[in-house]
């Protein structure tokens, strides 16, 4: 395949294919910027490099750590030049509809946005080591606030990540509140802060009286000592089931992996059934805490979702 991109937003992008990428494990939202800058192999401009665009959380160095080395095993399979793409929240969906791409790997919020206005095709779906193909949203408040229900939420100092496009670190809560009788409208303020991290920590600090985490995001820090106990946070709603960690939404399917409309058939196939193929104890899998990847999932809980609070392509 012979590829012609577009160069108008090159400049802007850091375009990598990580060849030798080490990388440290992180969960999928919150990314640890490497040290130093992966070897830049392929760029989006190579002649006959397929290019995956990636959802890039903090930094296109930080992505590249942590999808590069799954791009670098694509390559291996395919035998052909493989660009990985670090794109923002709004740059990917001007990169698909601009056909600048041939896959995209993005948070499943996104994706589905993405599926309903452009007609991206699901390969894959992520699989994670203890949670699978699903994931939560954990709405958190000081252990001694008082604050327990979807009720007590209302005129609160609220804080996420991302108003209109986190999936874990927003919207999964919003929905969540939504289905309580609770609006956005209600809440004292709505604040987007830089990190899941930080919105830990302004939870506990009282900066802010409720934070919007993703599930798995308290377990993290307390393994890295940013936090030294969760006795001093409540798990607003906390749902009873066997998910291994403490959530408050209902569980989302994971992210996927997809193709472009018109990505060559023959390309696509080859590309999930690699992806398929991916054994668990590779270390490909390492920085984003896989084990694999698994048939695309049903994803309708999150055309549900984008179209009760009317996102980005809900009337598509």
């Amino acid at each position: 395949m012979i590829f012609t991109p577009s160069l108008r937003r090159l400049s802007l992008l850091l375009v990598v294919s990580v060849l030798g990428g080490a990388c440290s494990g992180s969960s999928m939202e919150q990314v640890a910027v490497a040290d130093d800058p992966p070897v830049l192999a392929h760029t989006a401009d190579d002649e006959g490099a397929i290019r995956v665009g990636v959802l890039a959380i903090r930094s296109a160095v930080a992505a590249s750590a942590q999808y590069g080395p799954i791009v670098q095993y694509l390559e291996a399979e395919l035998g052909v030049p493989v660009a990985l793409v670090p794109l923002g929240q709004d740059e990917q969906f001007e990169a698909v509809e601009a056909r600048e791409l041939d896959f995209v790997f993005s948070n499943p919020l996104a994706a589905v946005q993405l599926r309903r206005i452009h007609q991206i095709d699901f390969l894959a779906t992520l699989s994670r080591k203890n949670t699978g193909s699903s994931f939560s949203g954990v709405i958190i408040a000081r252990a001694d606030s008082g604050i327990e229900t979807a009720a007590d939420v209302r005129d609160r100092r609220v804080a996420c990540v991302a108003i209109a496009t986190a999936a874990g670190g927003c919207n999964f809560q919003v929905m969540h509140l939504r289905q309580h009788g609770i609006d956005v409208s209600e809440f004292a303020s709505f604040t987007e802060v830089s990190s899941q991290d930080n919105i830990v920590l302004s939870v506990l600090s009282g900066t802010e009286d409720v934070g919007f985490v993703r599930s798995g995001q308290l377990e993290k820090m307390l393994a890295e000592e940013t936090l030294l106990s969760l006795d001093e946070l409540v798990i607003v709603d906390q749902a009873e089931d066997d998910f291994y960690f403490p959530h408050t939404t209902r569980l989302y399917p994971e992210w996927p992996f997809a193709a472009l409309a018109d990505t060559d058939p023959e390309l696509v196939t080859s590309v999930r059934d690699a992806l398929l193929a991916l054994d668990a104890d590779d270390p490909a899998l390492t920085p984003v805490k896989g084990n694999g990847f698994v048939p695309a999932v049903d994803y309708a809980p999150l055309d549900d979702l984008v179209v009760e609070l009317e996102l980005r392509g809900w009337d598509s």
